[in-house]
């Protein structure tokens, strides 16, 4: 009894420092620039064809925003398509999630892009040109190692419990 009960506080304590995630999302409203870290992200124009809420259409249309994102060395525009990826902004990621509101016939509405800037876990070959006196001090990594050694420990308890059932 006594190790199952272990077991269930280790996994409820432990497990959600394994699945934390690197992703934050950030609102852009149109005409506006907002920065995140070093990044700046401009939203600008849109091409929105989609059916209007209050209206019977064939075609449910499409929409399309136009972002600019831009650090110090580059500066890249574009029309993008909801869970449309930028990958040239190392470490970051930055994916188009939606664009609000959805249309009504009636109104011009005041759109609002919403972004999801992802943070790329570092890659083990990141390391291998490490000196031997320098250190790593990036939020990232600390939490990869804490969540292996969060592991380590729930499988330890795990093998504990069972070789002491075993007995």
């Amino acid at each position: 009894m006594k190790t199952r009960l272990l077991i269930i506080i280790a996994a409820l304590v432990l497990v959600p420092m394994i699945s934390e995630s690197f992703a934050e999302q950030i609102k852009v409203k149109f005409g506006e620039t907002v920065s995140y870290e070093n990044l700046k992200f401009y939203f600008y124009d849109i091409e929105d064809s989609r059916c209007p809420s209050d209206v019977t259409c064939v075609w449910e249309g499409h929409v399309l925003a136009m972002i600019r994102i831009s650090n110090e060395t580059r500066d890249i525009g574009g029309y993008r398509d909801i869970g449309n990826a930028e990958k040239s902004f190392p470490p970051f990621v930055v994916t188009l999630k939606d664009i609000q509101p959805y249309p009504v016939s009636t109104e011009k509405p005041d759109y609002v892009v919403t972004l999801d800037i992802e943070k790329q876990k570092p890659k083990p070959s990141d390391f291998r040109d490490l000196e031997a006196d320098e250190t790593i001090s990036n939020p990232e990594v600390v939490i990869m190692i804490q969540s292996l050694g969060a592991g380590l420990i729930i499988l330890f308890i795990i093998i504990y419990a069972i070789k002491k059932r075993r007995k």
